[in-house]
């Protein structure tokens, strides 16, 4: 994917002096947290965080107007920001499983959220239309191995018909471009609610290309937002939050060679790795098999 390095720092804002008798507001601190990814290959980045300190960003309206220009700049910022002073070190790995396969150690730890998205994104060249799957596993409810996806046979969202609010996991629908995004909302605080015996959560993800194949580079980009509610945006294959600050960005690389045959199958189609809630400390790890 296309790498951010032009970090923008404050402007006006340091200069701004309001009208006398203007009544204005000012932010309250925000922080963004996203992993250096413009390392070379066999190398990965570590996670740097951005903050907004407060009073930077003024607003005649309100706070909230205030802290959603500061979340906007963050935004736009945080990338740039940790390709420009992040670090690289050697990716560590080791030979695990059955059918031993080289996994990333050790394995990245989230911090603290309430919704999680996972986007599978592909550039130009990489190839057409790259379908999905995410879902729960090994947790004994009966949502385990429905799995979100175009074609999948489980809807667009567990249980049917839910809400962003109601629903365990949500798919934002089927990109058949050549390049682009799907997405999937992750709710782990409502199924925790909903399931309290559950202790952690693990959600498996793969995928296939269903059309022609190029150089079948992807992105799986995971974001984690606390507080305000989640969108749908159909047009974007994606999800958005509102009245809410976005904790992390993590972006991860992974080739996802062309299939000898589609099929409708998690077993038959790339394996790409597992993000697995923690209840007791409501954050999660993330590992990603190369």
């Amino acid at each position: 994917m296309e790498e951010n390095t032009t970090y923008k720092p404050f402007n006006y804002l340091n200069h701004y002096v309001p009208v006398e008798g203007t009544l204005v507001y000012y932010n309250t601190e925000k922080t963004l947290s996203v992993q250096k990814n413009s390392c070379p290959q066999g190398t990965s980045g570590n996670l740097v965080t951005l903050t907004a300190p407060e009073n930077k960003f003024i607003s005649i309206e309100s706070v909230a107007n205030a802290n959603e220009q500061a979340q906007s700049w963050l935004n736009t910022n945080a990338q740039a920001y940790a390709n420009n002073i992040g670090t690289c070190k050697l990716r560590a790995t080791s030979w695990r499983g059955d059918n031993p396969s080289c996994v990333l150690e050790p394995s990245t730890t989230l911090l603290p959220f309430d919704y999680m998205t996972i986007k599978y994104k592909w550039a130009l060249g990489a190839g057409l239309d790259f379908d999905t799957f995410t879902g729960i596993v090994s947790t004994g409810i009966e949502w385990d191995n429905r799995y979100m996806g175009f074609g999948h046979g489980f809807g667009t969202e567990l249980p049917n018909n839910s809400t962003t609010l109601q629903a365990y996991i949500m798919y934002a629908g089927d990109n058949q471009k050549n390049n682009g995004v799907e997405a999937c909302l992750i709710n782990f605080n409502k199924m925790i609610s909903d399931y309290s015996s559950l202790q952690s959560i693990p959600i498996r993800m793969a995928g296939a290309w269903y059309g022609q194949t190029g150089t079948g580079n992807i992105d799986i980009e995971i974001n984690t937002y606390s507080g305000g509610t989640m969108q749908k945006v159909i047009s974007d294959y994606d999800f958005i939050n509102v009245g809410g600050s976005q904790i992390q960005q993590l972006t991860f690389s992974k080739n996802i060679p062309k299939p000898p045959l589609w099929a409708n199958d998690i077993d038959k189609v790339t394996h790409i790795g597992y993000i697995t809630y923690d209840k007791n400390s409501s954050t999660a790890k993330v590992v990603i098999t190369y």
